[in-house]
């Protein structure tokens, strides 16, 4: 049995259903870092009541405040409801910015120090996250 060339040329899109979809490549998130700060304000705010339990990994959130009197790109961080401070006005104009349109960013604690000056007792990681298709 002979098949014609436009026979054959209309089976082609049947293909995939003789032997399978062809499998899409899956989208992987990754992480890179785009910024590592001591929390600031820290001794104003209750991080001394939760900082035994923070070990580095733990997820923090970020949440900008454009209604703060004293500093529109005022970021601030909490550990579950627990405010612990906020992020240093040096770092927070691009972060505040991020967020506000919506920009995937994930914090967590990289280090946390009992006892220490309250300028470096928790230091964190500031994560944006995207996603990348391979070919």
């Amino acid at each position: 049995m002979t098949i014609s060339r436009r026979r054959f040329l209309g089976a082609i899109p049947a293909f995939p259903f003789l032997f399978g979809k062809a499998e899409q490549p899956q989208p992987q998130k990754t992480k890179t870092m785009v910024n590592r700060f001591s929390v600031a304000g820290f001794q104003y705010y209750q991080g001394e009541t939760v900082i035994h339990s923070l070990h580095p990994g733990d997820s923090l959130i970020l949440k900008a405040e454009p209604g703060n009197p004293h500093d529109y790109y005022a970021v601030e961080i909490f550990h579950g409801r627990t405010k612990l401070g906020y992020v240093p006005r040096t770092d927070n104009k691009h972060i505040s910015r991020l967020l506000r349109d919506q920009v995937e960013l994930t914090c967590e604690v990289d280090e946390a120090c009992p006892g220490s000056s309250p300028w470096n007792a928790v230091t964190v990681k500031v994560f944006i996250t995207t996603e990348v298709r391979h070919a």
